[in-house]
This record gives structure tokens, sequence and C-alpha cells, in this order.
């Protein structure tokens, strides 16, 4: 914006009568009679880019009624400044004084309640980033969370709203959002949404918002179409005729795979009987993570995922979220949850096997023949094959996977009669809550057995009427 002419205060002291010169983006036909007569030979007068000389910022000519600048579109104003942080800031541009001066009044009065902000072109997208990278930076996330979370971005980078500078979002274009993600599951929705709220939240402590003018505010959570269907763990039955189809069938059948059979039989075992996850057990080193005398099995890392690469994490799944309510990120798993004897001779049978395969250099409990890390990828295929071949869960559309192994060592605790708290720190959660929710409906079950066995207590003591 070109602004031109003499300022004089008015009276106001920050209000200064102008004439704004802005420029053209098609030169008109007829050529301006100030530049025709000229004899200046400036870039002004050669009728190039912006630049006006004295003449032109002096002419007043192009406010007639029936005259038109060739170069510039032209119109007397009232500016308005004020002094902010220091620095002479134009807040108004009005045709008419009394705006100027209103706007004036308007913009100190948010100055002065610290709820003025800056004009900025910043994204969304680049501040939902940079919160990401600081995360990141100061070790609040790893590497894994900070890898999906990038699954998670690239939703709010597609949306055409979004590409806006912050301060010209609505609450309508987020929840027009949020409503065009109902096909995701619903934990992955508030996961968008709270990425969102993070960042505008810091726009406003940023000033480039005012909180008041936070459009998260006014959000609507939408409800996913995607029915949460409960987790599937296998029947003891079911568990019994894996066990054996696992201890007594060849369960390598490629040539070409990446992993033997006893590295293979021994995890699925191992994942049966621990609870832990596949990430865990591929975190295991088999000289400070396996404990054979005092019988216990230290879990404090994990095996995770970046740009499509499995690496070796720092912590475990909670581990950051342990560390920041100052606990320790290490959990002991006993080895006589169920059957300490099995664990503990597949356990001996591995810590062999893995010491056998000398391109095993990180001394991993569990690895490929080359010595780099299981991929869960991979696992999943084959446990997925076994189970179809064992004619176990074949009523599941997308068959099974190694962390029903997790679920079924939970349900058998559950079962048991466990308290929920020691279920909780052996499958490493920080509280219980976790469990209530995934587990529901194991504990319904288990309530209606308990409900069973107190009415037939309630009989034996012969307390009915």
């Amino acid at each position: 914006m070109n602004k031109t002419g003499t300022r004089r205060a008015n009276g106001e002291g920050s209000i200064y009568h102008t004439i704004q010169k802005q420029k053209r983006p098609h030169k008109l036909k007829h050529e301006c009679e100030i530049c025709k007569d000229c004899t200046d030979r400036t870039e002004c007068n050669n009728r190039t880019g912006t630049s006006k000389c004295q003449k032109c910022r002096d002419c007043k000519d192009c406010l007639k009624s029936k005259t038109f600048c060739d170069r510039f579109y032209c119109r007397e104003i009232y500016q308005a400044q004020i002094s902010i942080d220091k620095k002479q800031t134009t807040v108004a541009n009005e045709t008419k004084r009394t705006d100027a001066v209103e706007k004036k009044k308007d913009v100190e009065a948010k100055v002065q309640t610290k709820n003025y902000v800056k004009k900025n072109g910043i994204t969304i997208i680049e501040v939902c980033h940079r919160i990401n990278r600081n995360k990141f930076d100061a070790g609040i996330i790893g590497r894994n969370t900070r890898s999906k979370d990038k699954y998670h971005y690239k939703y709010i980078e597609n949306w055409e709203d979004f590409q806006k500078p912050v301060q010209k979002i609505t609450y309508q274009n987020i929840n027009d959002f949020l409503n065009s993600l109902r096909h995701l599951s619903q934990g992955e929705i508030e996961q968008i949404k709270i990425k969102l709220n993070s960042a505008f939240m810091q726009c406003v402590l940023d000033k480039i918002i005012a909180y008041p003018d936070n459009p998260m505010l006014n959000i609507t959570m939408p409800t996913s179409f995607k029915v949460k269907e409960p987790v599937e763990a296998f029947e003891v039955d079911e568990q019994r005729k894996l066990m054996n189809y696992i201890l007594t069938q060849k369960l390598i059948k490629n040539s070409k795979c990446d992993y033997d059979e006893k590295t293979i039989r021994n995890l699925f075992i191992c994942l049966l009987l621990t609870g832990a996850r596949i990430g865990e057990m591929g975190a295991l080193d088999y000289i400070s993570n396996v404990n054979l005398n005092e019988k216990y099995i230290l879990i404090n890392r994990t095996l995770s995922q970046e740009d499509g690469k499995i690496i070796m994490g720092e912590n475990t799944k909670t581990g950051k979220r342990k560390v920041r309510n100052n606990s320790i990120d290490e959990r002991y798993v006993p080895f006589n949850i169920f059957d300490e004897n099995l664990l503990l001779s597949t356990l001996k049978n591995q810590i062999h096997n893995s010491k056998s395969n000398f391109k095993n250099k990180k001394h991993l409990l569990f690895c490929r023949l080359d010595g780099s890390y299981i991929d869960y990828r991979n696992i999943n295929s084959i446990f997925k094959r076994i189970c179809r071949e064992a004619g176990i869960k074949l009523e599941l559309p997308k068959g099974c996977h190694t962390h029903m192994c997790r679920h079924t060592a939970a349900t058998r605790m559950l079962e048991a009669g466990m308290d929920l708290m020691v279920i909780a720190g052996i499958l490493g959660h920080a509280d219980d809550t976790q469990i209530k929710e995934t587990y529901g409906h194991i504990l319904a079950r288990y309530r209606n057995k308990q409900l069973k066995d107190s009415r037939n207590y309630y009989k034996k003591c012969k307390l009915l009427a």
C-alpha cells in the first residue's frame, strides 16, 4: 500500500489527514497530465514501479470526480497511529475522521488490557510444527511419537482453510474440518483436536490472536462413524490350542524368512506368558534385561518406528509420562505370573540361541538372522498364518495379530481375580484406568461370576427366608 500527501495533525495529535495512493494492477490507457507535462526523467516519470516524485505526491487532481490517476487508486484518508512497544504503529485508515478516532480508542483500550494482537501471516500448521519440534527438543516426546504426529499433521496441512493466516480462521472452519474426520477413530479425532487446541493457545500466548478470538473455544467435538470394538483375546481353549501348535508344529515354512524357528517359537511363548508388547520384547538385551537367578525381566525401552525404519527407543511407550510424573521408566515382570518353569526354560533356550548368532552384536534376546531388530510387521504376518493354520479366530476379517497375546495375558489375570493395580504394574500402565477402559467387558464378565459366587454363599449360609 502506497501513501502520499502531506500529513497534518488535526487536533487528536495522532490522527493524520493524507492521500493514499495504491498501485493499480493494470495502468489506464490515458496518461496522467502531471506526468505528461513533467520534464523530470526519473523512475516516476518513466512510469515504472510504484515510485512517486514530489509532483506526484502533491497531486490532488486524482481526487476530482471526473479525473482518475492512470497508475494509482487515490483517496483521502484519516490515519490513526499510536505507540506500541515503543514503535509508532498505524492502527486505522478510515475515510472519516470520526471513524479513525473511534478505531484508535478501541485499539488503545486493547493495548491497555493486553488484548491487542499484532498482524501476523503465520499459519496454524506452522505453529503446530514449532510446538512439536520444541517438545521433541525438550525430551517431552520421542521419535516414535513425533513420527505418529506427522500422520495427524497431514490432515491439518491438507485442509484449505488452514492455509490462511491464523487470525482469519473461524470456529466454523475448524468445525467443518473436524467433521470431515469422522471416518477416523474417536481417539484419532481427539488427538488432532488436542493438537489444534494447543496450537491456538500458543497463538494466544504469542499475541497472534486474543484469547476471546480463539476459535477453539466454540468447537463442537464430532462423533466418529467408527464403532469402538472390544479388544480381541484368545479364550482358554483357543490359547491351549495355540500353545500346543506353537510347541509342536513347524512355524517357519519359507527358506527366505528373516527369522529362525526357535526365535519365532520362543517369542510367541514369551508374549503369551508376560503380556509384554512386541516392541518391548524386541528391545530386550539378554545380558542386562533378563535375570535368570532372580527370575524377572526388566523392561525399560521399546522398539519404535521412524520414517518406516525400526529403531531402538529410549523409553517404553508410557515412559515419557512416567518421567514427567517423577517415576522411573522401568518395570519388572516376574516369571511366575502363569507358568514359571515354561517361561524360564524358554528364556534359557532363547539366550543360548541368541548367543549362537555371531551377527547379534547388540546382545538382543530376539533379533533377525542378520542381527538386526525384529519387525513387528513381519512377525504379525507369521502369527496370522499360524493362527489360521491352527484354526483359531477364523471369524476375524483381518485375522489375528501379536497384540492379542497381550490382551490374552491381561484377560487371564483378570479371570484369575488379580488386583487391577498389580495387572497395571505388570502391563506397564501408570494406573488401572486403562485396564478398566480396555477390558471393561472382561471385568463385567468377572463381576457376574463374583455375583453368582456371592449368591451361592448366601444360600450356603441358609440366610434365605
